[in-house]
């Protein structure tokens, strides 16, 4: 038996699904491990080859308006999707000042800059070389790219491995990798396009671990400053995406494609060996505390 009250009460408004929270979190990583990951390891396939295919097809004007539009759908679909993030704590500038300070933290960034200027200064020039020294037409440029994004991919997945056993040797042998390979394009360049290729492809793969090597760095280094040092990190390597076009810019119009790859090598070479006598891998009061444990013994 139903009493008034009961009979003509209001139902309540339903309660939101707590799925939706989830979804939208997800939809937030997602796009968040999107933009950190996949343009330097799993995109690359696809864009190098696909990009060099296009602008022999539509001309390399449209390519860039093609570009300019898939930007334009990507900033509005992570407006929609990321989710806020209010900052823990307030970071003043100076922090970054102070991160800066810290032992060992001005020699890894001035060996980010070595290792990106490096990289870029070739990789900004890789089409003229493939296509002026090792005469590679449409077709074998496009495999050529698609395998250096191939093991591009394959070393961001080994670099997982790599950095569970050596943070430290993992730094050292990418970029050595790369300037060694960087001296044999500048000096058997053109042999054929099989070794062009395959060197082309190892760099790819050295490459593919050194972004992840150097936020695993940055995280151990001041783990209690990460984010600063993560912003360092930035924009030291956008400092270094400039900085090598234009040195490769200079180096090819002093002495061609094949100076532009001896120019990357010595630059990636000089960043191994600042690497092995100046870079720390952990926090100086780790350091020390293991020194003073290895000498008590």
């Amino acid at each position: 038996m139903t009493t008034p009250d009961t009979q003509f009460s209001t139902p309540e408004p339903p309660t939101p699904s707590l799925w939706v929270a989830v979804f939208s979190l997800t939809m937030g990583v997602f796009s968040l491990v999107m933009a950190e990951f996949l343009p330097a390891s799993l995109l690359t396939p696809m864009a190098d080859s696909l990009g060099s295919y296009l602008g022999d097809m539509i001309g390399w004007r449209n390519v860039f308006l093609l570009a300019t539009a898939l930007s334009v759908v990507t900033l509005v679909l992570q407006y929609f999707t990321l989710p806020r993030m209010e900052p823990g704590r307030p970071t003043p500038l100076g922090t970054l000042v102070s991160v800066m300070k810290r032992p060992g933290m001005a020699a890894g960034i001035v060996a980010i800059l070595l290792v990106f200027c490096g990289h870029f200064a070739f990789f900004t020039y890789v089409r003229p070389f493939l296509e002026g020294v090792s005469r590679m037409g449409i077709n074998e440029l496009s495999s050529t790219l698609l395998a250096f994004g191939v093991a591009n991919f394959v070393g961001t997945l080994a670099a997982g491995y790599l950095l569970e056993r050596s943070l430290r040797l993992t730094l050292l042998m990418m970029p050595l990798i790369m300037g060694v390979m960087g001296w044999l394009l500048a000096t058997l360049g053109g042999f054929s396009m099989t070794t062009d290729a395959i060197m082309v492809a190892l760099w790819g793969f050295a490459f593919g671990a050194v972004p992840v090597a150097w936020s695993t760095w940055i995280t151990r280094i001041v783990p209690d400053e990460a984010e600063s040092g993560g912003g360092l990190i930035v924009a030291s390597i956008q400092l270094a995406i400039a900085l090598g076009a234009a040195v490769g810019g200079v180096m090819f119009d002093i002495s061609g494609v094949l100076g532009v790859c001896a120019t990357a090598g010595t630059l990636l070479l000089a960043a191994s060996a600042l690497i092995l006598v100046a870079v720390r891998t952990r926090p100086e009061a780790a350091a020390d505390r293991d020194a003073v444990a290895t000498s008590c013994q």
